[in-house]
């Protein structure tokens, strides 16, 4: 057992993805805190010890975290979601230069790059990665050519999480009337090439160290997901794909990345791997990694307290599923008797449920109660539905 009070890990923010990372790291023997604004989910976890309220998740105070990050010796903060991690990007140099901490993030130049959905297009077509036909909005947008982009089409913002801000337009028409009033709310982004080939998508998990070795992997088959129209994974499935992981791993070698990636990749015919966007800090989904043994969390905190490289077998076949997320799937989509794996099939060796099921319950209840309010909320589900 690791010595507790040294290995203490503060997990910057909340949802699903707390939850799965706080789960995985507790049972590596280090303690873990929280600090969010949104705490009514985690606070109920029985793998959280503490919980540290934030004000105002859009305005966090530097001096906040510096003076918990001493007071309780923290030793390494992971980001869960994109406002505490592109934060944490930005402050990385202070903090760590205030503290005994290390923040899990990546340098400022490759993060600003690889979270920014435009321009991350940009630098795969200049070292052909292959990704889908992309074009930049911007306030110059009516001077663009945007031939050969064929409609329908997404509109993109540069930064959105949940895709927020992802709409579908069905003619350049319909594009010159949307994009002034998109523009003033997302600031910019790009308008991409709609591939609806497939009705899943693939998401890969990957850790580069600076030497460019790799731990190991895990890539998933986002079999449903929702908004319907493209969203969150709400059943997902481990598989392996060498062609789908050696185009993933040449993004990473490109931008010389160092620490963890999350790449979501849509198939183009059969094979055709295109990636759409890099998430530079876990997901919800890393629950479905830790199922499969690889232990994302146990691989990010050894790395940044020098410990050895762990070493992880992984396993095809784990399915794991977010319950809210795919009963709002089954409201919602045609193929609700119909899909396979069925909706209806509620357990098995090989499932897992995202919220982390009957050993952490109140935290499952808490989330489901939390995504039912959100989805209440008139202003959430334009969001999440497009603009």
């Amino acid at each position: 057992m690791p010595n507790q009070a040294s290995e203490r890990i503060l997990i910057l923010g909340d949802g699903l993805q707390a939850l799965s990372l706080a789960r995985e790291l507790k049972e590596h023997g280090y303690e873990v805190d929280v600090m969010a604004q949104h705490t009514e989910v985690v606070r109920r976890s029985r793998y959280v010890r503490h919980c540290f309220p934030i004000e105002n998740e859009r305005q966090l105070d530097e001096m906040q975290l510096v003076n918990l990050l001493q007071e309780h010796h923290h030793r390494v903060v992971i980001p869960t979601r994109d406002v505490f991690s592109d934060w944490l990007a930005e402050h990385k140099e202070s903090i760590q230069g205030s503290t005994e901490a290390i923040c899990a993030v990546e340098q400022l130049d490759k993060y600003k790059l690889a979270s920014n959905k435009t321009s991350l297009m940009d630098f795969c077509l200049q070292h052909q990665i292959p990704c889908p036909a992309t074009k930049q909005i911007d306030s110059e947008f009516g001077s663009h050519d945007f031939a050969d982009i064929s409609f329908p089409a997404l509109l993109k913002p540069a930064h959105s999480d949940g895709a927020r801000g992802i709409g579908m337009v069905s003619s350049l028409e319909e594009l010159k009337q949307l994009v002034p009033q998109w523009l003033n709310t997302y600031g910019g982004g790009h308008l991409q090439e709609f591939i609806h080939d497939h009705d899943y998508y693939y998401n890969v998990m990957l850790f580069r160290y600076a030497d460019g070795t790799f731990a190991a992997h895990t890539i998933i088959k986002i079999l449903r997901y929702y908004p319907i129209s493209g969203g969150s994974s709400s059943c997902c499935v481990t598989v392996e794909n060498e062609t789908l992981l050696s185009c993933c791993k040449n993004l990473l070698d490109a931008l010389h990345w160092e620490g963890f990636a999350d790449l979501d990749v849509l198939e183009k015919g059969d094979g055709d791997y295109r990636i759409i966007e890099i998430n530079p800090r876990v997901p919800a989904s890393l629950r479905a990694a830790y199922a499969a043994g690889v232990d994302f969390g146990d691989i990010i905190a050894s790395l940044a307290l020098g410990k050895l490289r762990p070493f992880n077998s992984y396993q095809t076949g784990i399915q794991l599923r977010c319950l809210g997320l795919d009963l709002a799937w089954f409201l919602k989509s045609p193929q609700r008797f119909s899909a396979r794996p069925s909706w209806f099939c509620f357990f098995g060796k090989k499932l897992f449920w995202q919220e982390g099921g009957i050993r952490d319950f109140r935290a499952v209840w808490a989330s489901i109660f939390s995504g039912i309010k959100k989805q209440l909320n008139p202003e959430f589900r334009k969001e999440k539905n497009g603009f």
